[in-house]
């Protein structure tokens, strides 16, 4: 499987349409297409973001290989059960108490 065809499979089961994503990472829907097709190639700092945004690794993204996810927020996008509202309730909570901590 290629990068471009990981990152669909995992955009497409996480429900995330392709403007999503775009707008999370701020590119456009055409780049993500264009991810996805192989067509063109992600920077290092957007393969990053691509990896959390999704909820998985880098090295899943690139190499197909699975990783534990340790950080709370990517382990909230992955979680398939959660809808879209308790996640993103779930994420501004956590960036809260960090910042919180913070202080």
């Amino acid at each position: 499987m290629t990068l471009g065809q990981r990152i669909r499979q995992r955009r497409e089961s996480l429900g995330v349409t392709q403007r999503q994503l775009a707008d999370a990472l701020k590119l456009t829907p055409q780049h993500i297409s264009f991810v996805e097709q192989d067509k063109r190639a992600p920077s290092l700092g957007s393969l990053a973001k691509m990896a959390e945004e999704l909820g998985v690794t880098t090295d899943y993204l690139v190499r197909g290989k699975e990783g534990v996810i340790t950080e709370v927020i990517p382990a909230i996008k992955a979680d398939k059960t959660l809808k879209v509202e308790v996640k993103n309730a779930l994420i501004t909570l956590v960036q809260a108490l960090r910042h919180t901590g913070q202080d």
